[in-house]
């Protein structure tokens, strides 16, 4: 099922279907339309208003009428990225015949909600109209009144990004608790340290209100991961031109805020994937799962050893069945996730299991000559073993087991997009 677009005209008509094209970007001038109304519903807008929302029903018609307040300065359209499980949708329609202005909803069902907020926003860049795009919350806490100063700034600097600072000028986030504050100003100082180039001209790079050229920015390129997209943007987007301007960040006006210990752990999963690339972050991730396992393992050894009396090759035998399930669940569920499977999940639990299985093939020997010959602790003999296999193990998990490779020829089976290169050395990090 792909996503529902639902268009609602200046003169009230509803439409459905896909988003339409636009013209040629780079034909296009950010400044105000014609005057008249007619020739305002004739033209493509300037400017489009991309607004992720997931559960703002309280919100939408508050900012839609503050939206409003600007429309005469910015020729504009707003359009929802909606990934609401109560009745936003229905609240928009509701509000969107009082307004000249276009308003259009893409709903993504339950189930295609990819990248979360930031897959949202990118979602929206690809069905804007405008050549230029202005991200923003529903929440009212970026104030719409903004928008025009945002247009200004870039019309005067020519740049191809403009992003409202909480951290320069005079902008401040007052509303922040202590803790909170914190945790923003320490993410983007980790996000400054990792980028000290890409971010040299962003003191705000955890912002989620910005002004962006559409043409600039290949979406495709982009691999939202949560809530920082303009992170995204700016880490996968070499020779972009930025510019911010201070604005303050306001009060939540109604419903529940979306940040999360979670949103901490995909924000960091971003810095570590922009970096290093996106191979480097899954096998970051494999080895702390491996890391775990590894304590498995060592417990269901020692247990199997010195409660059961199993000598302690048969003892690793037992503990590789149990760390191997273990290490299964969580390998499944973290480090591989949002791929294409080429096989069921029960065929490839049993890859797993034979792959480990055939690595203690390998590294028996090793432990008994570690052991029985050299005298080492049978124990730190078998986190040897663990250790050195690790590499080969990751190679085939991610080739064989969770890639889109074919076990006989590794032959390529489905062809899935190119993953988006890590901001390199060379592009100005």
């Amino acid at each position: 099922m792909k996503p529902h677009e639902t268009h609602f005209g200046a003169d009230g008509a509803q439409h459905t279907g896909d988003p339409r094209s636009g013209e040629k970007l780079a034909d296009h001038q950010l400044v105000p339309p014609a005057e008249s109304k007619e020739v305002k519903e004739r033209q493509a807008p300037a400017l489009t208003i991309v607004v992720p929302t997931r559960n703002e029903a309280g919100n939408v018609e508050e900012l839609l009428r503050r939206i409003g307040g600007i429309a005469d300065q910015v020729g504009i359209e707003v359009l929802f990225v909606d990934d609401s499980d109560d009745d936003t949708p229905q609240v928009i329609e509701s509000c969107r015949s009082s307004y000249s202005f276009d308003v259009r909803v893409l709903h993504r069902p339950a189930g295609e909600r990819t990248g979360r907020l930031g897959g949202a926003v990118a979602a929206g860049l690809r069905g804007a109209r405008a050549p230029w795009v202005c991200v923003m919350d529903a929440d009212l806490q970026h104030p719409p009144e903004l928008v025009p100063a945002l247009v200004a700034h870039a019309s005067q600097t020519e740049v191809d990004l403009v992003v409202a600072s909480r951290y320069c000028g005079d902008g401040e986030a007052s509303s922040f608790s202590m803790i909170r504050s914190a945790v923003s100003q320490g993410s983007t100082v980790a996000a400054r340290i990792m980028f000290p180039n890409r971010l040299r001209h962003v003191s705000d790079p955890m912002s989620g209100y910005f002004l962006v050229r559409r043409a600039a920015v290949d979406v495709d390129r982009l691999r939202p991961c949560g809530f920082k997209i303009l992170l995204e943007i700016v880490g996968r987007t070499p020779g972009l031109k930025v510019a911010e301007i201070p604005f303050q960040f306001g009060t939540r006006r109604a419903g529940q805020s979306k940040a999360s210990l979670g949103e901490g752990v995909r924000y960091l999963q971003l810095l570590c994937g922009l970096r290093f690339g996106e191979g480097a972050r899954r096998f970051a991730r494999f080895g702390a799962v491996g890391a775990t396992g590894i304590l498995v393992n060592s417990v269901a050894l020692a247990v199997s050893h010195e409660l059961f009396g199993l000598f302690y090759l048969l003892a690793a035998i037992v503990a590789t069945q149990a760390s191997t399930l273990w290490n299964f669940a969580f390998t499944e569920r973290w480090v591989f996730t949002g791929r294409n499977w080429r096989v069921g999940r029960p065929r490839r639990a049993a890859m797993y299991f034979a792959m480990n299985n055939a690595a203690l093939a390998l590294r028996g020997p090793t432990m008994f000559v570690l052991t029985s010959a050299l005298g080492v602790n049978y124990l730190l003999s078998n986190l040897v073993t663990l250790v050195l296999l690790m590499v080969l193990r990751f190679s085939a998990a991610d080739r064989m087991i969770w890639g889109g490779l074919s076990i006989k020829g590794l032959v390529p089976t489905n062809v899935q997009p190119a993953a988006a290169p890590a901001a390199s050395a060379n592009e100005g990090v």
